[in-house]
């Protein structure tokens, strides 16, 4: 079976131990526009290395939390506070959770709404939710990657609403994407890039939103 993207050694060499698009560009400014405090109760969902579990311990003083499905993926992890787990069935009871992040990894979940369902359940009412991803302008799902999987930013926008939240920012960053896939095909040393980013119309973003309730 083909290695995911995010677990090669190429997708670490061009976009570092974040794994994705904006790196901690985009983790410190979701951080900043909820105004995370420190002590708060955070949970990174697709967590990967644990890179921004540790930023939000280290920057901003967040008792952080991390789960993530791949053990490899973990055994190559540093830091505390990381456990396996998947996004959509989430170890951790209701209101758990001043804040969710889960970068890059919505459109890699079996059941976006599934997802959201349980990202709701275990945030306190007001919690915040920081969701950033890839998006496309149809729902041609076919492929295990994140840039296959992309969907339509408003179809996620109504899922996100649907499970009960309220969308408070909303940001086109498709410049990032466009940065990191060309440091991927300068890393692999390929004709193209080792995913889908070449596919056509695809952007990516940035959605803060809040626990209604």
């Amino acid at each position: 079976m083909e290695q995911p993207l995010w677990e090669r050694p190429v997708l670490r060499k061009a976009a570092g131990r974040t794994l994705r698009p904006g790196g901690f560009e985009l983790t410190d400014r979701a951080a900043n526009r909820m105004g995370l405090l420190p002590g708060w109760r955070v949970l990174d969902v697709g967590c990967g290395l644990g890179a921004t579990v540790n930023r939000l311990r280290s920057r901003y003083g967040a008792l952080a939390f991390g789960v993530e499905p791949s053990p490899g993926q973990l055994d190559a992890a540093q830091g505390a506070g990381l456990v396996r787990a998947q996004g959509h069935c989430l170890p951790f009871g209701p209101n758990s959770f001043h804040a969710l992040f889960c970068e890059c990894v919505l459109s890699l979940l079996p059941d976006a709404a599934q997802g959201l369902g349980e990202f709701h359940c275990v945030l306190r009412p007001g919690g915040f939710l920081a969701l950033s991803d890839l998006c496309a302008p149809d729902a041609d799902t076919a492929g295990n990657d994140c840039a296959a999987r992309a969907v339509p930013l408003a179809e996620t926008h109504g899922l996100v609403k649907a499970a009960g939240f309220e969308v408070l920012l909303l940001e086109d960053h498709s410049h990032r994407l466009r940065e990191l896939a060309a440091r991927l095909l300068f890393s692999s040393g390929e004709n193209d890039v080792p995913c889908s980013c070449n596919r056509r119309g695809l952007g990516y973003y940035l959605m803060i939103a809040k626990k209604r309730g």
